[in-house]
């Protein structure tokens, strides 16, 4: 290890001083005119990584100022606090492959944040390095995004920026992250009407709209509050007419507009088993019957085999989201349900119901029939209470024999 040298911070000399050791430095022979050298400070340390940096202070007091400035860079190397800013130059650009090679997202996942970075944080603040992004550029650019975009688009940018920044404060790039204290907008309040799930009655006359195909999906659906990709990548292998349930053990995603099966659903508590009801089971049953399924049980990585696959398309294949949701809206319209809500802030049009609704006014039927909260919880796949659940309890043991008396003994107004 190299000695400490003694002369740290030391002073610069300069052609403009007319003191005695400028003046031998860089004119030999001449008187000099000054006894105090008026040259700059110049404070000397090594980084964590041994490489030697330094920093000079001119005017007034720069001798105390260069000795704070040593004190403070040694202190913060020995507690490993040290922020280099030269490695904060690089642009967001630059850092954004960098920090996305790090994260574990799904593919689904990986589309959707490739989408948000294309269109909302790389056209904004793409050629800006790191160190030069403040509070208030944040805070601008979040209120420009407000008259472009929704609160989840915005939220979704938002979060990005400020993971990226976070990343960089813990690489020791910059001091503090510029997104701190941003606050973002709040979401544009909904009448209460349109957020009720559709009724019973409702879905039967969306149903009747639909090719007789769909209706055994449709009434599990109603029956299970199973989530879209849970129902088209439900398997024979995972339907157990014996004791009455299905097991979700995998869901159906689109990555580039594309099915792709995955192991594990939306989350955890997405892996369940699920309650059948009599009435699923009597139409699940007839529709096996019409459409057989192979039982064999094929890993996710395997690919989608549509043979065994519980709910196909007409033709036999996969069913699409894109092309199924065409037809969804079509009988919606069609049974007189469907309703437009423009979004004051984005002029977009937004439909109700969506499919996912269904899933809804399980959630709600399982509430007005006095299931616990914690056992619908578990039986929907929710990690923690939603905005269609309720008081939390702890769930019992029968939770699911429970929940299937409750939909065979409760009545409907109307079941079709």
């Amino acid at each position: 290890m190299p000695r400490k040298a003694r002369n740290n911070p030391r002073q610069i000399r300069i052609k403009s001083c007319g003191c005695k050791a400028c003046t031998e430095a860089f004119r030999p022979g001449e008187v000099h005119t000054r006894k105090d050298c008026t040259g700059p400070w110049q404070a000397r340390y090594r980084d964590p990584s041994g490489r030697q940096r330094a920093k000079t202070f001119k005017g007034k007091d720069a001798k105390r100022r260069a000795e704070g400035h040593l004190d403070k860079m040694r202190d913060q190397v020995r507690s490993g606090s040290f922020t280099d800013l030269d490695r904060g130059k690089v642009t967001i650009d630059e850092w954004h492959p960098k920090w996305a090679a790090t994260l574990r997202i799904g593919d689904n996942t990986q589309e959707t944040a490739g989408s948000v970075w294309s269109n909302h944080v790389q056209p904004h603040f793409g050629s800006w390095p790191l160190v030069s992004i403040g509070h208030l550029d944040v805070e601008e650019w979040v209120a420009k995004l407000t008259t472009v975009v929704g609160k989840g688009t915005i939220d979704k940018a938002f979060q990005m920026l400020d993971r990226m920044m976070a990343a960089a404060v813990r690489d020791r790039r910059i001091a503090l992250n510029p997104c701190d204290g941003v606050k973002l907008p709040k979401g544009q309040p909904k009448h209460p009407d349109d957020m009720m799930p559709p009724t019973y009655d409702q879905l039967a006359d969306i149903r009747a709209q639909l090719s007789e195909h769909f209706h055994p999906m449709l009434i599990v659906a109603e029956e299970t509050g199973l989530r879209w990709g849970e129902l088209v990548g439900l398997r024979r292998c995972w339907v157990n007419f014996e004791d009455g349930s299905i097991q979700v053990r995998e869901t159906v995603i689109q990555v580039h507009g594309k099915p792709v099966r995955k192991a594990y659903p939306k989350s955890a508590a997405g892996s369940r088993t699920v309650p059948l009801s009599s009435r699923a089971a009597h139409v699940l049953k007839a529709h096996l019957e019409k459409h057989p399924a192979s039982q064999e049980r094929t890993s996710p990585g395997s690919g989608m085999h549509a043979e065994e696959l519980v709910f196909r398309g007409a033709r036999g294949g996969v069913l699409g989201r894109s092309n199924f949701w065409r037809l969804w809206i079509a009988a919606t319209e069609a049974a007189g349900v469907a309703r437009q809500v423009v979004n004051p802030v984005t002029d977009r049009v937004e439909r109700w119901p969506h499919f996912h609704d269904v899933r809804h006014a399980f959630a709600s039927r399982l509430h007005e029939l006095g299931v616990p909260e914690a056992n619908a919880q578990k039986i929907l796949g929710h990690e923690r209470g939603a905005k269609i659940t309720w008081l939390y309890t702890h769930a019992s043991a029968d939770s699911l024999t429970s929940v299937r008396a409750a939909l065979d003994g409760g009545g409907l107004r109307r079941v079709v």
